[in-house]
């Protein structure tokens, strides 16, 4: 996972030079011209190099070795990022809301020029290589921040655009055009900022759901056979999200294969733990889904163990206790 953290950084260190240029250029045009979309495009690029900052900041913690106080990492760091950067851009685009509103009250000339328009429209693609690179980077790293910065590029290439149109368009009608725009991108940063914030708070609260780790551990399950029985997670943040899942298996099931799988998937540690599924005509153990459709058709995950057999005296089912035939096997991460 180190590795992967390190080529995370120095994506994310190339993404600081380019937000940070592309923040120059537009903030030049945006005072040269007097458009306060472009301005408030160029404060959009900032918020990507603060996001981009601090993104690397937790990047760099993660990299901290694992202590006493904590055991499992510092991942949640990630989420606490998320949520400063979401603040600041609610904050900044409630500012340009307030300002454009003004300019609607009280227009102000804007002035075009073709420089400026060739100087916007090569932000454009960079934007959409760096959000392309994020992309690809993360289906190996797998990081909810990274995931961020990737969408909020392909975002800013929206409101570049938009920013473009309204700008070619205001110096040519005699409109609050800019201003309107301008409300509409400061209202659009706003809910884009209220939606991190509420994610955030969730994942620093209750964790960042388990979703893919799920399906990690149900496509493992398939690829050996073995039938989930129930699952048991914990999020510790970025790459520390460990747990068990207990699992109907047979004596040739290959737990460390499978264990590797889901941290190949999700970077979940995972132990599976087995419970003896095919053993029915020896202890009479089977598995039924309590949750089966009228059609047969698998709900969910849960499975009641159903033990036919009992102890002959005074009607206990017997369970499988002691050593397991089939031991659990732990990935531990080196």
């Amino acid at each position: 996972m180190r590795d992967r953290i390190k080529k995370s950084i120095l994506l994310i260190s190339i993404g600081i030079v380019v937000n940070i240029a592309l923040a120059a250029i537009k903030m030049y045009v945006g005072l040269a011209s007097n458009s306060l979309c472009i301005m408030l495009d160029a404060m959009n690029s900032f918020l990507d190099t603060l996001t981009c900052i601090v993104t690397l900041i937790v990047f760099i913690v993660l990299l901290l070795p694992k202590g006493e106080n904590a055991p499992y990492g510092y991942g949640r760091g990630e989420y606490l990022a998320g949520f400063i950067v979401a603040v600041v851009s609610v904050v900044m685009g409630g500012l340009f809301f307030v300002r454009s509103l003004n300019r609607m009250a009280m227009p102000e000339p804007v002035y075009y020029g073709w420089q400026s328009i060739v100087l916007i429209s090569v932000c454009l693609p960079i934007k959409l290589g760096i959000g392309l690179a994020y992309m690809f980077a993360n289906k190996k790293i797998r990081s909810q921040a990274v995931r961020a910065l990737m969408l909020d590029s392909f975002l800013d290439m929206g409101i570049t655009a938009t920013s473009l149109v309204a700008f070619a368009i205001t110096a040519r009608v005699d409109y609050a055009v800019d201003a309107i725009v301008g409300i509409v991108m400061s209202v659009v940063i706003i809910a884009v900022g209220i939606k991190m914030v509420v994610e955030n708070v969730r994942a620093i609260v209750v964790g960042d759901g388990a979703k893919d780790e799920i399906a990690a551990i149900e496509d493992a399950c398939k690829s050996q056979n073995a039938v989930l029985v129930k699952t048991e997670l914990h999020d510790y943040g970025y790459g520390a999200k460990v747990g068990n899942a207990f699992v109907g298996a047979s004596e040739n099931t290959d737990f460390a294969a499978m264990s590797a799988e889901v941290k190949e998937k999700t970077n979940a540690s995972v132990t599976f733990i087995a419970i003896s599924a095919d053993k029915e005509n020896e202890n009479g153990n089977r598995f039924e889904n309590k949750n089966d459709d009228k059609n047969g058709n698998r709900a969910d995950n849960q499975y009641e163990i159903k033990n036919e057999n009992t102890d002959g005296e005074g009607g206990n089912a017997t369970e499988n206790e002691g050593e397991s035939e089939h031991p659990s096997i732990e990935n531990n991460e080196k």
